[in-house]
């Protein structure tokens, strides 16, 4: 029986803060082209829709942090904990691997091991980001989008398979991106 999640005013308070030192890291310094904003958002709304906890939650709407601005884990940890920065940390991208494939590899991995909080924290974000594949021109880009697609459902189904979410995301992703 899953445990029912209620959004207390200070809960609601502490998401407002993440809110705004997201918005505050991306305006300092982005590094991605898309509206990081607004993605991110996306994730941590969906998270608290789905009844996450709040470090979920709040490491939903940071999740992009270490990838795309000058943040570092240190001061998302400093800010909101040890375990929010744990996650955040598991869902980004190893830079020093240059090869695509190996770096989601190593990212799928590590989302795995840190458990079921950071692999829901990252099938939501896969699923924010399916819309952004439409405006991938380049041929490679979109194969190599596609494949990090089907490689995160292989990887993850046997820690996913019992949720909703999990096979509505596989839905779309053999329905409009598999043609």
């Amino acid at each position: 029986m899953t445990k029912e999640i209620t959004y207390t005013p200070d809960i609601q308070k502490q998401i407002e803060r993440a809110i705004v030192f997201l918005v505050d890291k991306i305006e300092e310094h982005c590094y991605n082209e898309k509206p990081l904003i607004l993605h991110n958002l996306r994730v941590g709304l969906k998270l608290m829709e789905l009844k996450q906890e709040r470090e979920v939650v709040i490491a939903g709407f940071l999740h992009d942090l270490l990838e795309d601005t000058d943040c570092d884990s240190e001061e998302i940890e400093k800010e909101f904990g040890e375990r929010v920065a744990r996650i955040v940390l598991a869902c980004t991208f190893d830079e020093n691997i240059k090869d695509y494939k190996e770096r989601w590899r190593k990212l799928v991995s590590n989302i795995k091991q840190a458990g079921h909080d950071a692999i829901i924290v990252k099938l939501v974000d896969q699923m924010a980001n399916l819309p952004y594949y439409m405006l991938i021109s380049n041929k490679q880009k979109r194969q190599e989008v596609i494949w990090k697609h089907r490689f995160f459902i292989d990887e993850c189904q046997n820690n996913l398979k019992g949720l909703k979410i999990f096979h509505d995301y596989k839905k779309m992703v053999i329905k409009n991106y598999e043609k």
